[in-house]
């Protein structure tokens, strides 16, 4: 009977420096997964204090660093369309000890409409989940003369260049669901950049502009001020199952328009770690309670998916999104 202990030294009389190598590289990266973390860990927000991504940070630390037994220490750091935490989360150690809540805009809008960032979304990452994904409302005010999406389109259509839609600025994620929502629908509504949404919210409520796409629109719509038509999410979300998707209610298959939010390391941090992250934020929000309060929290659906999963959205989103920059004219050169 062969004895597993003569194994290492037949192999390393064969292949003397490769299998060394490579056992030794599975028993550290087993010993690294069992021993990480063993200090706190910085989770950097590309936005600032209050938002839903610095909201949704807390959540996820708050119950992170109860799972691994170590501080999870959340940083906002915003600035240039997020660019500048990504920047900062690029060029840290990958040991696992520094994290990044990315967004859309950071990984998949970002490096087509600011082609002078300095990270590359794909190479510069190592993506452990996403976290969640927070849909538009499709509001309009109470006197522009719709009450379903179909209707809208037929409105548009019959007046073209005459309706318009506000935004939360020029190539933001609003921005870019009312241009796909042109595309799709082919009408042509007129762009608003605003750069507070509260003054956009008040201008919708008050008739001064017709159409939204707008994740704080319920607010408005509970005390009458604003009608909303759909959500841009690609099913109905859990906490309004009364209200249809876009996609469905225009009669408009494949229409899906989100801000979701992921966690990323350091390209090159280890997968052992990447995948304890992603296996224990995993179990993290698909406990009912932490879903619970994400959709109370920040209106979106706590997610929860693979490392490659994550980095197949990054990618397809990127191309989804860089076609409508550039056929909105938005693509800067370099």
């Amino acid at each position: 009977m062969r004895n597993q202990n003569d194994i290492p030294s037949r192999i390393t009389s064969t292949f003397p420096k490769l299998a060394v190598a490579c056992i030794l590289a599975v028993h550290a990266g087993t010993v690294l997964g069992q021993d990480y973390p063993s200090k706190p860990i910085r989770l950097v927000s590309a936005h600032a204090a209050g938002g839903a991504a610095d909201t949704l940070s807390r959540i996820v630390a708050e119950q992170l660093a109860t799972k691994l037994g170590q501080p999870i220490v959340v940083e906002n750091r915003p600035g240039a369309s997020t660019a500048l935490a990504a920047e900062a989360v690029a060029r840290a150690p990958a040991d696992g000890y520094t994290i990044l809540m990315a967004t859309v805009t950071t990984l998949s809008i970002n490096p087509t409409i600011m082609p002078t960032i300095h990270y590359d979304p794909v190479k510069d990452f190592a993506p452990i989940t996403v976290v969640a994904s927070t849909p538009f409302f499709l509001g309009t005010n109470m006197d522009l003369p719709v009450t379903s999406v179909q209707d809208l389109i037929k409105l548009a259509k019959q007046k073209p260049g005459k309706l318009n839609y506000g935004s939360s600025g020029n190539g933001t994620s609003s921005h870019l669901a009312g241009e796909l929502f042109n595309d799709m629908a082919k009408i042509d509504m007129l762009q608003i950049p605003y750069k507070a949404t509260s003054a956009r919210n008040t201008d919708l409520s008050s008739g001064i502009i017709q159409v939204v796409f707008g994740n704080d629109l319920l607010p408005f719509s509970e005390t009458g001020k604003v009608r909303i038509l759909g959500v841009t999410s690609n099913q109905r979300l859990s906490g309004h199952p009364e209200i249809p998707t876009v996609a469905e209610a225009g009669n408009l298959p494949g229409y899906e328009a989100s801000v979701w939010y992921g966690l990323v390391a350091p390209a090159g941090t280890p997968k052992p770690i990447i995948n304890r992250l992603s296996s224990t934020i995993h179990n993290i929000v698909i406990d009912p309670k932490v879903k619970k309060k994400i959709m109370a929290s920040i209106g979106g659906e706590a997610i929860g998916s693979t490392p490659q999963a994550f980095s197949d959205l990054i990618k397809s989103d990127m191309k989804k999104w860089g076609d409508v920059i550039k056929r909105a004219g938005l693509a800067k050169s370099q």
